[in-house]
């Protein structure tokens, strides 16, 4: 194996490992491995620009047999390469490793660390598996803003590629109990440390078989913070040149910030409203693009999107009675009103075409159906703050005519309505969501439940706790540290920063959410609880 790759030496305190989280001198990021069903994967490799490789796949059901009888070899590998697995799947555990160099090169080859990963298979084999679900990452909060500049330029270029989540990982590998000092340039960066800090939670307290990001996470939808990661402010106009060369950066950025988790974790990407494919958005085009050439997701099977946007993902054997089903649905690319957006709660659609599907693969029988979208198909007729009247922005955990009684004319044309029915009717058990940056739960009906499943940033939303429509329908947020007494005698929900784990066996199915990162006084979790301690568990 080549020498080992050294991040940049930007940040202070201990010194970082010199593993590396993957080779910069000829990627761009590490791979990514994704089941497409339970019988066929991908890996997804991106080469440095420039660059001109060739690579070699090892791959096989034990790590002894990576020999170089196994390899695959694949010449001239320019931009992104996808390699198609398939029949590799039958064992719980599959091994893989990758040897490349430059094509200009008779020698010097390097190689990555041999790969596990747990199979869709080993559900059956192990009778258990977990699903990480982590949303609202929001890294492009860390973009400068009054009174948090960031003053070195290296830094500002670590941020703006992803690096510094990787960065901030190595600090974390070295001393769990590292923080970033305040009003420093590192102290200001909290989201992409948070984000470290969960990833940190995962690598090293968790075992699961895939990760569901449920939105939110790159910034390509988030205009309004682009001239503070020193981008061009979309308010004083943009080419789509510009739309073109931003996606990509983000999405790549993207990739980077997850290297960690994506050669041997499946991850899989919900759409959010800050992640540039809403219907409404001029980025769209282009965010597609760039997402399906750096995150191959399942698409074309039973009518999924072809733009792989919404898409089934059995797990186990396939589609059947005993395998798990997850549904990735598209909440924001078939809202075509101008911004900002739909202006009532009835103005949400996951549009006819997806609808259809939905209703087809909720026909496939399974003891456990799962959901998984970005935010309810109406909310509350708020916008991003209750204070907000112009547009309805999907706020709250609102599913049942009665929930839209007091705010709609006739509860009966909101989406959220007629869909809330059919997950009912065809045995969903729980929707999970992201949007509101808390963990909180709700039982609809006497069999589904309704989630949302936290958010790894660093802040919690005070302004957002105090109002009436908040209070009516998540209930009281207890102590917020910033807060100089309790509010009420207990807490409703949990805010930032924490992930949520679904836990299901054959016969059970249970929820986690844990504390992801020590982002003190700004959270209503009470300080004793540590990162990775469980903040509430509870069975569906």
């Amino acid at each position: 194996m080549g020498a080992a790759v050294s991040a940049p030496r930007l940040f202070p305190g201990p010194t970082p490992s010199l593993d590396p989280i993957y080779d910069e001198d000829y990627f761009e990021c590490a791979e990514r491995l994704a089941f497409l069903s339970p019988q066929e994967a991908v890996i997804n490799l991106v080469a440095r620009p420039g660059r001109t490789l060739d690579v070699k796949l090892y791959k096989g059901l034990s790590e002894s047999s990576l020999v170089s009888g196994t390899a695959a070899s694949y010449t001239g590998v320019r931009d992104v390469l996808n390699i198609p697995l398939a029949g590799y799947f039958w064992s719980p555990d599959f091994y893989y490793k990758l040897e490349y160099k430059d094509c200009a090169s008779s020698s010097g080859w390097r190689s990555t660390p041999v790969r596990k990963v747990k199979t869709p298979r080993s559900y059956h084999v192990r009778g258990r598996m977990e699903v990480i679900l982590l949303s609202d990452e929001h890294t492009f909060d860390d973009a400068d803003a009054s009174g948090r500049w960031v003053a070195d330029p290296a830094v500002a270029a670590r941020r703006l590629s992803g690096e510094y989540v990787n960065d901030f990982l190595r600090l974390l590998r070295e001393d769990p109990s590292y923080l970033p000092e305040d009003g420093t340039d590192l102290g200001k960066l909290r989201s992409g440390f948070c984000l470290a800090s969960a990833i940190h939670q995962i690598l090293t307290r968790e075992d699961p078989d895939l990760i569901l990001l449920l939105g939110d996470t790159t910034g390509i939808g988030a205009g309004y913070k682009w001239a503070g990661l020193g981008l061009k402010d979309p308010e004083l106009g943009l080419t789509d040149q510009d739309r073109d060369s931003y996606s990509q950066l983000f999405w790549l950025r993207m990739r980077r910030m997850y290297s960690a988790l994506t050669p041997s974790l499946p991850l899989y990407i919900v759409q959010g409203n800050h992640d540039g494919e809403s219907g409404y958005g001029l980025e769209r085009p282009f965010a597609v693009k760039y997402r399906r050439s750096y995150f191959p997701q399942p698409g074309g099977y039973q009518g999924h999107s072809l733009e792989e946007n919404y898409f089934a993902l059995p797990w186990g054997n396939g589609f059947g009675p005993e395998n798990p089903l997850f549904i990735i649905l598209d909440n924001e690319g078939y809202n075509i009103l101008p911004p900002p957006g739909p202006l009532r709660p009835e103005d949400w659609t996951l549009g006819q075409e997806q609808k259809d599907w939905l209703g087809r693969v909720l026909d496939f029988e399974s003891d456990w159906k799962f959901v998984f979208c970005h935010h309810v198909l109406g909310g509350w007729p708020r916008g991003s703050s209750e204070q907000e009247t112009r547009y309805a922005y999907g706020r709250g955990p609102l599913f049942t005519a009665d929930d839209y009684a007091p705010y709609c004319s006739d509860p009966e044309a909101v989406e959220q309505v007629e869909l809330t029915r059919l997950f009912q009717d065809r045995g969903v058990r729980a929707v999970f969501t992201g949007h509101d940056h808390i963990f909180s739960y709700r039982a609809v009906g006497e069999r589904l439940k309704a989630l949302c499943a936290g958010s790894a940033k660093p802040l919690g939303e005070l302004s957002w706790y105090r109002g009436a429509l908040w209070n009516k329908f998540y209930g009281c947020y207890g102590r917020y540290q910033a807060e100089p007494a309790a509010v009420c005698d207990h807490t409703d929900f949990w805010g930032p920063s924490g992930y949520a784990k679904l836990i299901l066996t054959p016969s059970a199915a249970s929820v986690e959410y844990k504390r992801a990162a020590n982002n003190q006084p700004s959270t209503n979790i009470p300080p004793d609880k540590r990162p990775g301690d469980i903040l509430r568990a509870l069975g569906l």
